[in-house]
């Protein structure tokens, strides 16, 4: 775990580079394999992908260097349950590196999504956009913005996100679910409406049980229209990464 990192870096300035394979210790690996058989025996369809493992961060001369390495996310589920070091000690988790997209329209509005009331986590709260950013086969550098946009591209099927002005504006650690997790700024070229009237072309649009667009002004403000809502933490630590970039770089509350 780590303290808030708040920063403003453009998406060309993000460097990841891969190398090597995580593992769990022995007995925690063999636990892993049993628990993953249970769950694949209830649910034949359950995939064990590969993740990338965010190793260290380091952050100078207006750049963000990620150093990743590779694990699964049978790996994850093992390791992300808040009590894990206190059963297994001075062990290590899978850390596997999230990405929230806040994806901003060309009518200054950001679109918001409602987690499915199927979801693993948070069920039915409000959510941005994202998921796990994935590892290639070979060891090297592996571009984060392209992950992110993957994720927009499939959940709401938008594929003119605004590459130079893109920008990664915080890292934090999720203290429930147990990962880090990057927050990305990524201007669309479309309005909302279009967006929203779009979004049913995307392969993965089952994944929310609502889609909204929340003008920027209302999706800072704590007491305004989604007030009432309960919020996932990466919805809470977009906001508050959100509003601070955009007091301190664009000059607006």
């Amino acid at each position: 775990m780590f303290d808030d990192l708040q920063f403003s870096v453009f998406a060309d300035q993000i460097e990841c580079d891969l190398s090597g394979e995580f593992s769990l210790r022995q007995d925690i690996e063999e636990r892993r394999k049993s628990d993953w058989d249970v769950i694949r025996n209830k649910r034949p369809s359950a995939f064990d992908g590969a993740l990338l493992r965010m190793v260290s961060h380091r952050l100078g001369d207006s750049r963000l260097h990620i150093s990743a390495s590779r694990t699964s996310f049978s790996a994850y589920l093992m390791s992300r349950p808040p009590d894990f070091l206190q059963k297994y000690g001075d062990v290590e988790r899978a850390n596997p590196l999230g990405l929230t997209a806040i994806v901003r329209t060309a009518d200054d509005q950001i679109i918001v999504t409602v987690r499915s009331l199927t979801a693993d986590q948070n069920p039915g709260a409000l959510y941005l956009i994202g998921g796990y950013a994935e590892p290639a086969e070979r060891d090297g550098p592996i571009d984060l913005f392209d992950e992110a946009k993957r994720e927009v591209e499939e959940e709401i099927a938008v594929t003119d996100i605004d590459r130079p002005r893109s920008l990664a504006i915080g890292l934090a650690y999720d203290p429930m679910y147990c990962h880090p997790e990057m927050f990305l700024l990524m201007p669309s070229k479309s309005t909302a409406a279009s967006i929203i009237a779009n979004a049913g072309n995307a392969p993965d649009r089952n994944e929310a049980s609502d889609l909204l667009a929340c003008p920027t002004n209302q999706f800072l403000d704590d007491a305004g229209p989604l007030a009432a809502t309960p919020k996932t933490w990466s919805f809470i630590k977009a906001r508050q990464f959100l509003q601070t970039h955009l007091r301190h770089v664009e000059g607006t509350e």
